[in-house]
């Protein structure tokens, strides 16, 4: 079964929590100034710490027999940002996805494992003013959209995605593509994407605009709270406009994206309370695939996977 034959099939999974914010406060670890911890694949002990991370959440879904969504460590790995790195010259995104397909095929056969190409955006994800206009977002994207394509992925992923121009860019690129892509917003309390549009109102651009719509849209680093507040919004009027959004990855912290932008602290929540409110949100929206962003770890998704399969623990 691949990606798109899944999400037609419309059953439910569970994505990775936090990856990147968890080797970011790990001690002996650095991170790159510019492709943070997309160069830790070449470093024995950071390549180690990442497939402790990304196995861990990739067994408890097999324990949980729920399908889950892992992705790539490339968030920051556009071609300019490599180029600009100690590791220029490097194919940065082809190693990180065969690090994570080598991960998957270790695990051997099991409920299904989907790889995501990862990118993000290409300034901060919190300052729509600082994001690219629609052709220069599509030429800054490219290449590393082809690249993560070449090297065997199962669909593509925007992430964080600060205003509906650039996600309109990115979109073009992953279209060009014979993969299905997601793209994913970071948005307000009010059902606004941090430039200010809609969120209803950018799902339905960028349906109409590409060249070939995305398979859903998604929404990652909002608290739960900030979602549910906004679906309200957006169900009181348009209630059919939930059905396209496929996933969801929450944080631990109830906050404005002002408090969280740069923070050294990481604010989290008990893994119970974190499992109760995705799930309920999920349940009273439609939201298909649940998971978790910054403050998470094994723990939150775990709980998450038992709210979902209806079980206490797992085996």
């Amino acid at each position: 079964m691949d990606f798109s034959e899944f999400v037609a099939g419309g059953s439910r999974a569970i994505t990775e929590g936090a990856v990147l914010e968890r080797v970011r406060r790990a001690p002996g670890l650095v991170l790159d100034p510019h492709i943070l911890s997309g160069g830790f694949v070449y470093d024995a002990k950071a390549r180690s710490r990442l497939a402790e991370i990304h196995s861990d959440y990739m067994r408890l879904a097999r324990k949980a027999r729920l399908p889950i969504l892992a992705f790539t460590d490339t968030w920051r790995c556009s071609q300019c940002a490599i180029d600009a790195s100690c590791f220029k010259g490097r194919p940065v995104n082809q190693d990180n996805v065969r690090f994570l397909n080598e991960l998957r095929a270790s695990l051997g056969k099991g409920s299904p494992i989907f790889i995501g190409g990862l990118v993000g955006p290409s300034d901060d994800a919190y300052k729509p003013e600082d994001a690219l206009d629609r052709r220069s977002a599509s030429d800054f994207h490219r290449p590393q959209i082809l690249a993560l394509t070449s090297a065997g992925i199962d669909f593509l992923y925007l992430a964080t995605a600060p205003n509906v121009e650039e996600a309109m860019g990115v979109a073009d690129a992953m279209a060009e593509t014979d993969l299905p892509y997601v793209i994913s917003f970071v948005i307000r309390r009010t059902g606004h994407v941090l430039d200010g549009i809609p969120i209803v109102q950018a799902m339905n651009r960028i349906d109409a605009d590409a060249a070939r719509p995305p398979v859903g849209f998604s929404i990652n680093c909002v608290h739960a709270q900030v979602l549910e507040t906004a679906l309200e919004t957006v169900a009181a009027t348009r209630p059919e406009a939930c059905r396209r959004i496929l996933t969801f990855q929450a944080n631990t912290a109830d906050a404005e994206v002002e408090d969280l932008d740069n923070s050294e602290v990481l604010v989290t929540e008990p893994a119970e309370d974190f499992a109760d409110r995705v799930t309920r949100l999920g349940r009273r929206f439609g939201l298909r695939i649940l998971g978790g962003c910054c403050g998470t770890d094994g723990e939150h998704i775990e709980a998450l996977a038992s709210k979902l399969t209806g079980k206490e623990t797992l085996a």
